[in-house]
Protein backbone atom coordinates (compact mmCIF):
# COMPACT_ATOMS: atom_id res chain seq x y z
CA UNK A 1 0.00 0.00 0.00
CA UNK A 2 1.13 3.27 -1.44
CA UNK A 3 0.54 5.91 1.24
CA UNK A 4 2.09 8.88 -0.69
CA UNK A 5 4.73 11.07 0.15
CA UNK A 6 4.54 12.65 3.77
CA UNK A 7 7.12 10.54 5.45
CA UNK A 8 9.36 12.29 2.56
CA UNK A 9 8.72 15.46 4.48
CA UNK A 10 9.26 14.21 8.00
CA UNK A 11 5.60 13.43 8.82
CA UNK A 12 3.46 10.62 9.78
CA UNK A 13 2.70 8.47 6.67
CA UNK A 14 -0.18 6.91 8.77
CA UNK A 15 -1.99 10.56 9.43
CA UNK A 16 -5.18 9.19 7.71
CA UNK A 17 -5.68 6.80 10.64
CA UNK A 18 -7.14 9.37 12.66
CA UNK A 19 -9.97 9.50 10.46
CA UNK A 20 -10.87 6.00 10.63
CA UNK A 21 -13.91 6.54 13.02
CA UNK A 22 -15.33 8.89 10.37
CA UNK A 23 -18.59 7.46 8.06
CA UNK A 24 -16.10 8.61 4.83
CA UNK A 25 -13.11 6.52 6.02
CA UNK A 26 -13.65 3.28 3.76
CA UNK A 27 -14.89 5.29 0.55
CA UNK A 28 -11.65 7.74 0.56
CA UNK A 29 -9.57 5.07 1.15
CA UNK A 30 -10.90 3.06 -1.86
CA UNK A 31 -10.75 6.90 -3.87
CA UNK A 32 -7.01 6.85 -3.28
CA UNK A 33 -6.05 4.00 -3.74
CA UNK A 34 -7.48 3.90 -7.38
CA UNK A 35 -6.80 7.70 -7.99
CA UNK A 36 -4.74 9.08 -6.33
CA UNK A 37 -2.04 6.52 -5.09
CA UNK A 38 -1.27 6.10 -8.94
CA UNK A 39 -0.54 9.61 -9.69
CA UNK A 40 3.23 8.63 -7.54
CA UNK A 41 3.78 5.39 -8.96
CA UNK A 42 7.30 6.03 -10.78
CA UNK A 43 6.69 3.04 -12.62
CA UNK A 44 3.89 3.76 -14.09
CA UNK A 45 4.62 6.14 -17.57
CA UNK A 46 4.50 9.56 -17.59
CA UNK A 47 1.51 11.44 -19.21
CA UNK A 48 2.42 14.38 -21.36
CA UNK A 49 0.83 17.21 -20.00
CA UNK A 50 -0.44 18.79 -23.35
CA UNK A 51 -2.91 15.55 -22.99
CA UNK A 52 -4.81 17.35 -19.99
CA UNK A 53 -4.72 21.27 -21.14
CA UNK A 54 -8.14 20.56 -23.28
CA UNK A 55 -9.77 19.56 -20.10
CA UNK A 56 -8.58 22.21 -17.94
CA UNK A 57 -9.12 24.50 -20.32
CA UNK A 58 -12.84 23.43 -20.71
CA UNK A 59 -13.57 23.02 -16.64
CA UNK A 60 -11.60 26.67 -16.40
CA UNK A 61 -13.70 28.58 -19.09
CA UNK A 62 -16.44 29.40 -16.71
CA UNK A 63 -16.75 29.95 -13.35
CA UNK A 64 -19.70 27.48 -11.48
CA UNK A 65 -19.05 29.08 -7.59
CA UNK A 66 -17.13 31.33 -7.33
CA UNK A 67 -17.01 34.52 -5.60
CA UNK A 68 -15.81 36.58 -9.01
CA UNK A 69 -18.63 34.26 -10.80
CA UNK A 70 -20.95 37.38 -9.80
CA UNK A 71 -18.66 39.98 -11.63
CA UNK A 72 -18.07 38.22 -14.46
CA UNK A 73 -21.73 37.91 -14.53
CA UNK A 74 -22.56 41.64 -14.24
CA UNK A 75 -19.50 42.82 -16.96
CA UNK A 76 -21.36 40.46 -19.79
Amino acid sequence: MLLNFFHHLGMDRNMRDKFKGSEYFEHTKRFVAKYDNPAFDASKPKLDIALFAPMVRAIMAKPRQSLYKAAIDQNK
